[in-house]
């Protein structure tokens, strides 16, 4: 098993809330500020005539009108007639008005996120404007900037850095699906080999089609990395790669990870106990200010590295240096 922790260390930052970036606002640099806002420079540009009709019938042309600042991950012409395509939808009037607002919301990040600072940013989440599940929360976006700078895994930029009076446009080639707790799966290789146990127990669980289904849950998913999978392998010498531990226990494994409902950092506190999926209960303390997760087989020291990755169905928490075993004695 081939070991990644530390090149893939490097990827589990930060959710990335707010950037500033110096080329979106008029700070005295040299790329000076066009005096009209997000909306204005979009009606000015022939290709995001869509765009701009989409916004319109979802009421946010005040919000993009604002001060922000805004970086709007702005569909093509040709972005929104292949997915309206998809959808079945004859043109953007079509679309319900609240479904076309939480999509259009999907390609807005609070602050000014300019190209330079998307490709330091490398591989991270971005929280977006999109409403989450529950009351309070928002979805995130998964940046991939190391070859291009790619969106959940779909949607490229095709022209960066449109300024505008109250913060940047990026143009991409394909409107960005809500993301669900599969889509974060799938795209970030932090998560190949859970991703990998997942396609195996497909067979005995319906819980890989559930996350990969929008309506679903939500769940709750601590999702062990790489680094955490090596670990388990190391202690097994006849487990080479999560295809050789045996389905059934790999089906515990997995449900052991999953809680019912989309339990957030703010409702995981030391001392906390959760039931998972599998049944077996998972409790939290918190070590230096860390939290850590003791599994239902009694083994401690499953660190959290990163909280609060959400999606339509459910929110992920990464587990940096351990699986979570289920107690396997009864």
């Amino acid at each position: 098993m081939q070991k990644l922790w530390k090149v893939k260390s490097k990827i589990l930052i930060a959710l990335v809330f707010i950037i500033i970036s110096s080329c979106g606002l008029d700070d005295g640099n040299t790329v000076p500020l066009p005096e009209t806002d997000i909306i204005e420079v979009a009606m000015n540009d022939a290709d995001l005539s869509s765009l701009v009709a989409a916004v319109d019938r979802a009421n946010l042309t005040a919000t993009l009108k604002s001060a922000g600042p805004y970086t709007l991950l702005a569909p093509s012409n040709a972005a929104f007639a292949n997915f309206l395509g998809q959808a079945g939808f004859a043109s953007v009037a079509d679309v319900p008005v609240e479904t076309l607002k939480q999509i259009l919301l999907n390609h807005v990040i609070l602050g000014v996120l300019g190209s330079g600072d998307l490709a330091a940013l490398q591989k991270n989440y971005l929280v977006n404007a999109a409403a989450g599940p529950t009351a309070g929360t928002t979805l995130v976006t998964y940046l991939d900037a190391t070859d291009g700078i790619q969106f959940n895994g779909s949607s490229k930029v095709s022209k960066p850095d449109v300024l505008a009076a109250n913060g940047i446009i990026h143009i991409v080639d394909a409107v960005i699906d809500l993301p669900t707790i599969d889509t974060f799966v799938s795209v970030d290789d932090n998560f190949e080999d859970l991703e990998a146990a997942i396609d195996i127990i497909s067979p005995l669980s319906a819980l890989p089609e559930m996350f990969s289904e929008s309506d679903s849950g939500p769940f709750t998913l601590f999702a062990p990395i790489g680094h955490a999978f090596d670990n388990l392998l190391d202690t097994n010498a006849d487990w080479d790669s999560v295809s050789d531990i045996d389905e059934t226990l790999l089906r515990a494994v997995v449900t052991h990870h999953v809680l019912e409902g989309n339990v957030r950092s703010s409702d995981i506190n030391s001392g906390k106990a959760f039931t998972t999926l599998e049944g077996d209960i998972i409790n939290f303390t918190s070590i230096d200010g860390n939290v850590e997760i003791t599994d239902g087989a009694g083994n401690g020291g499953a660190l959290i590295g990163l909280f609060d990755i959400q999606a339509t169905n459910g929110v992920i928490h990464i587990l940096a240096t351990k699986v979570l075993l289920p107690d396997t004695t009864n």
